[in-house]
């Protein structure tokens, strides 16, 4: 193999090796973008849940229609 051939190789090793370690990073922001979508969706369920359970003062569960 002459130099020039083994400098080819190298080259595309280290190229190799730059897209293996941009597509982990990739995929370390596309999880942390997945756990925080998951916390967002879990922060909204529990303030639903916990305005469910306990409407503001002033408002309740059954409307009064009588008068």
């Amino acid at each position: 193999m002459d130099s020039v051939g083994l400098a080819n190789t190298f080259v595309a090793m280290n190229q190799a090796q730059t897209g293996q370690a941009i597509q982990a990073e990739m995929m370390k922001m596309a999880a942390q973008q997945d756990a925080n979508l998951v916390a967002l969706l879990q922060q909204g369920a529990e303030n639903l849940q916990s305005t469910q359970a306990t409407p503001p003062p002033g408002l309740g569960g059954q409307v009064d229609v009588t008068a």
